[in-house]
């Protein structure tokens, strides 16, 4: 069985073990594979706070991203099941920003908006993914014995709604940490509403703050309403995050 085999099987045993719902939940999907790229922004205040509801500020730290777009090439979806969640497979874009509550100074994650390739992912559990198309290119090049590897990838989001976003990104591949999670995502529609994840990534941080950079080249651009008011030319990218693997359960309280 090769590496990247028994490393895939570890982490599948993993998420299923560390992924017992409480009794009150309930599941209603298995994300089983699924691969991902993270681009963490610093855009204008007004260009984040046009994304949030009344009553939410961005909650982003000094030096973060207060808007993060994230590229999901998703692999298999089943439902609780086990058949096959909507399409079985996706391309999605989503948008989600860290949030604060004015009233109760409560910290939360929104979903924001989105993009899914899939017409049954509209408007999604969040209510806040349009219809549209994702695209995705990707290549990778290992040319000596170092098992160095570059990675190309282009990826391409168009609304319904008239707005695009596109990233060519180019990078030095490196050995992906493996870490379980549990976390809560909110709506950005319906703030209470929210749904828990836990589950299992092998992820690798390309480009941030501290001064890691596995980056050769990055191209980011947008165009057409809230996005391309954010992604203009002045947003600033502080971070890059490359998921080759990415698995997880969901659950509703």
């Amino acid at each position: 069985m090769g590496a990247f085999t028994r490393r895939t099987c570890a982490l599948l045993m993993g998420a299923l073990f560390i992924a017992t719902p409480v009794q009150s939940e309930t599941q209603t999907e298995n994300i089983v594979a699924e691969q991902r790229t993270s681009i963490g922004l610093r855009v204008s205040p007004a260009a984040a706070q046009a994304f949030l509801p009344a009553g939410w500020t961005s909650n982003a730290q000094a030096t973060g991203p207060n808007l993060t777009v994230i590229f999901m090439d998703r692999k298999l979806a089943l439902g609780p099941d086990g058949k096959p969640l909507q399409a079985g497979v996706n391309r999605v874009m989503v948008l989600a920003v860290a949030a604060r509550n004015g009233a109760t100074g409560e910290a939360r994650t929104l979903i924001v908006g989105g993009y899914s390739t899939d017409p049954l992912g509209v408007p999604g559990a969040y209510k806040v993914y349009g219809s549209g198309v994702v695209t995705l290119t990707r290549t990778e090049r290992s040319a000596d014995a170092s098992l160095a590897t570059v990675v190309e990838e282009h990826w391409a989001a168009r609304g319904g709604d008239g707005a695009s976003v596109s990233l060519d990104l180019s990078f030095t591949r490196g050995v992906p940490a493996v870490s379980a999670f549990e976390s809560r995502n909110y709506s950005g529609a319906e703030p209470d509403f929210y749904r828990i994840y836990r589950g299992q990534q092998a992820s690798e941080v390309l480009r941030n703050a501290t001064g890691i950079n596995r980056v050769q080249s990055v191209r980011l651009q947008a165009s057409g309403g809230k996005l391309g008011r954010a992604i203009d030319g002045t947003e600033q990218i502080v971070s890059i995050t490359s998921t080759p693997f990415y698995s997880r359960l969901t659950f509703l309280p």
